[in-house]
């Protein structure tokens, strides 16, 4: 149990560090900071849900430590708290036009896109999603 959360909060941290990076990239490219994060977010969304849509198979060929490990990066990666804060700050901001795209595109899209992530993976594996 021990040696397990260790693991996911290691993963943890580096995918907290991966999203770091990959908004500061975007921003550096004109990307605004919520878009950013809107795109870190569907994208960790397809993910976990490939993860997920494809946990067994994964768990049977290298272990539930991969799948605790990958689990904890994404968690990482993700960025629900973020998420809320930009939404937020873009509210009291009056651009309440960015605070509803973010919010709707980002609570209708992550759950779509992890059913497609996790849908692809099974299709993939031949697992029944």
């Amino acid at each position: 149990m021990l040696m397990h959360l260790l693991i996911v909060s290691m993963c943890g941290a580096i995918g907290c560090a991966l999203r770091l990076v990959a908004r500061d990239v975007l921003m550096r490219n004109d990307v605004q900071p919520w878009w950013a994060v809107l795109v870190i977010n569907l994208f960790g969304a397809l993910l976990m849900g490939a993860v997920a849509g494809s946990a067994q198979s994964i768990e049977e060929q290298a272990g539930p430590m991969l799948v605790a490990a990958v689990t904890g990066v994404l968690a990482g990666w993700t960025t629900y708290s973020a998420f809320s804060m930009d939404v937020v700050q873009l509210w009291l901001r009056g651009q309440r036009a960015s605070a509803l795209t973010l919010w709707a595109a980002t609570l209708c899209g992550a759950p779509l896109l992890a059913l497609a992530g996790g849908a692809a993976m099974a299709a993939y594996t031949g697992a029944t999603p």
